[in-house]
């Protein structure tokens, strides 16, 4: 199942919302985006907007009316669906659940169904063209308008009043508040003279609401976190929202002064985004969220070049560039990925962002990638609605060159990411078939930080076999003081050691030391000393875990070394799996999976085996693994303060 693009986050410190920190910034600051902007003349670059303006909705009508009968009739039986929707009330008790209970889920369902009903509505009437919608679309805009915010229940703890119900004195803006305004902006710009026809009311409110809500508090603050001006370091919330307001203004507001100085502004705030990027493009907030992070990045590019007419250019950029590659290299097979942190097994990255990549950097993998995610989207390769009217545009705008593109995935062998010190590798470079494994170092303060420092996952044939089960449900806890509480975040449910009794601890300073990547011959291995992400109650000196990765024998091998200062009970190595496990034969863990027999190896002198099950009743993990997981452990016979061990993986 795929994760929806809705997701939203923050971390809450002290009764705080921050942003958890990504990789380090750099010390001088690149300002790729803001240096562009000056070079092209900075605001006159885009007193073209007008001219963009037609050319684009004519792109737009051009392509809705290419579309072919059937497609049309599709998108216009859902408006006709969603013209029978009983609009759900947002109550004031609902939008405090989070704040009472935790639960953050029941007002975001019914606050992201207006929005998605709306986006059905919007392309039934682009598609008809008879006015037949729109006093069902005019009511869906009214309630919009009159919600008391657009911000989530999880997010408005920002304000002076704490969470609690939305302050009417104090404007924030958070992710939703984002998505709404260019929701607004889509609409008004694709049907601005049938909404006149209705009521002149609507596009009056819409201009007002904008100013009040975005536009105002956007140009007058400069302490929202995710805008990075105070320092600290941002995630994809910063890329996100500027994205989403950049696109709001060029769509909707007509005062040019005030549109160049959001532009401005934009660009300004989305360089401490760009700015924090190692030079890997690596993603520590991994792929399921890439799309609201690199893939808020290329619209973000987008815009700017064809706004400006082409005067803004960043395809010789090579760092954002990278950003875009990132998302292949931690693609195992179909829409399985790489999840370490709160990234999910499952999910498929929008398939126009990967293709516009591939578009402005003439990079043929991905402008391929692109087009083999959007036949994982669109299995009939026919455009339907979408959760939000702006990815419904990018796909209509894009859907026929994605169609007309080769789909492929790159099933590139070999990616190691330095800065985020992550590897992958696949034992047959360009085919899903056979091992595939992923590793990381790093450290346990990263954006959306699971404590998994050394963690790994192993696939064969795309299917996953040592696993990283992910993140469940978000709730209050999942970004509270409480958040390594909870069972999926901890260590020791994670492919690494409990030592001593004693798991990894949280923080930048709990993270990988002498990390290095060797490419060979016949293999490639990726060495680190864990030791540092535990805490000093651990009592270890060093505990070295080398991984090993021969692709001509399906084989990878983890050699381990460790000193520990005291021995208060056995370690145990942790190992996590969906598949069945069978453990009878001294010396040999069996792990059953559909292309084969994975076989893990080890010593029975040393080690005894250990299972247990984990139940899940949570739906985010259980749409992924079932209805549990199992956690092999094994433990040490002998009590020795120094010692050494080799695991062996191999396919059979």
């Amino acid at each position: 199942m795929r994760l929806k693009n809705n997701i939203f986050h923050v971390m809450l410190v002290a009764g705080i919302c921050v942003a958890v920190p990504v990789t380090a910034q750099q010390s001088t600051p690149r300002n790729y985006l803001e240096n562009a902007w000056k070079q092209a003349g900075g605001a006159a670059a885009f007193s073209q907007t007008d001219s963009w303006r037609r050319e684009l909705k004519e792109q737009i009508a051009a392509q809705m009316e290419a579309l072919p009968a059937t497609v049309k009739q599709g998108l216009i039986a859902d408006a006709e669906k969603a013209m029978k929707f009983a609009w759900p009330a947002l109550t004031a008790d609902l939008y405090l659940q989070y704040r009472d209970n935790g639960n953050r889920s029941n007002f975001e369902a019914v606050q992201g169904e207006r929005r998605r009903v709306l986006a059905a509505l919007i392309a039934g009437e682009m598609a008809e063209k008879k006015g037949r919608f729109i006093p069902q679309i005019g009511n869906g805009l009214w309630l919009i308008l009159e919600e008391s915010t657009w911000v989530l229940p999880a997010h408005v703890g920002v304000q002076k009043m704490g969470a609690n119900l939305p302050d009417p004195a104090e404007e924030i803006i958070d992710l939703v508040a984002g998505e709404t305004a260019v929701t607004l902006g889509w609409t008004q710009f694709l049907l601005r003279e049938e909404l006149d026809k209705f009521s002149v009311m609507i596009n009056k409110r819409i201009d007002y609401e904008l100013d009040r809500r975005i536009y105002t508090p956007y140009l007058q603050r400069n302490d929202y976190w995710w805008m990075g001006f105070k320092g600290g370091t941002v995630n994809n919330w910063n890329i996100w929202v500027n994205t989403n307001i950049m696109k709001t203004a060029l769509l909707n507001l007509d005062d040019a002064a005030k549109r160049g100085a959001i532009i401005e502004k934009s660009v300004r705030s989305s360089d401490n985004f760009v700015n924090a990027y190692g030079a890997d493009g690596g993603c520590d907030e991994g792929p399921s969220y890439w799309g609201h992070a690199g893939g808020k990045l290329i619209e973000l590019l987008d815009n700017l070049n064809s706004a400006s007419h082409q005067k803004l250019d960043f395809s010789k950029n090579d760092l954002m560039h990278a950003i875009g590659a990132y998302i292949y290299k931690m693609h195992v097979d179909n829409d399985r990925f790489v999840n370490f942190a709160d990234a999910s097994a499952r999910s498929v990255p929008p398939p126009h962002d990967v293709y516009m990549y591939g578009k402005m950097y003439n990079d043929t993998l991905l402008s391929r990638f692109g087009a083999y995610l959007y036949r994982i989207e669109h299995p009939d390769m026919q455009i339907q609605k979408s959760s939000t009217i702006a990815n419904f545009v990018y796909e209509l705008l894009l859907a026929g060159e994605m169609r007309k593109t080769v789909a492929a995935a790159p099933y590139t062998d070999v990616n190691w990411l330095p800065d985020l010190q992550v590897l992958s590798l696949r034992a047959r470079k360009g085919s899903p078939k056979g091992m595939f494994f992923a590793a990381q170092g790093g450290h346990n303060a990263e954006s959306h930080n699971h404590n998994d420092v050394g963690n790994f996952v192993l696939y064969l044939d795309g299917q996953p076999a040592i696993i990283d089960v992910g993140v469940g449900t978000y709730t209050k806890q999942t970004f509270s003081k409480d958040r390594y509480k909870l069972w999926y975040m901890q260590s020791q449910w994670h492919n690494c050691p409990t030592i001593n009794g004693v798991m990894q601890q949280d923080g930048r300073s709990f993270r990988a030391s002498n990390v290095q990547f060797t490419r060979g011959k016949d293999g490639s291995s990726l060495g680190m000393d864990i030791a540092t992400a535990y805490p000093a109650t651990a009592g270890v000196i060093s505990w070295k875990r080398n991984f090993n990765f021969a692709p001509q024998q399906q084989q990878l091998k983890i050699s381990e070394d460790y000193e520990l200062k005291e021995w208060k009970e056995p370690f145990r190595i942790h190992f996590m799996t969906a598949l069945v496990a069978d453990v009878s034969k001294p010396g040999k863990v069996v792990l059953k999976a559909t292309a084969g027999n994975l076989v893990m190896t080890y010593d029975p002198a040393l080690f005894t085996v250990q299972t247990e099950t984990q139940p899940i009743d949570d739906p985010r993990l259980s749409n992924v693994w079932g209805n549990g997981v199992t956690r092999i452990s094994l433990v040490p016979k002998q009590q020795k303060l120094k010692g050494s061990h080799t695991l062996t993986f191999r396919m059979e």
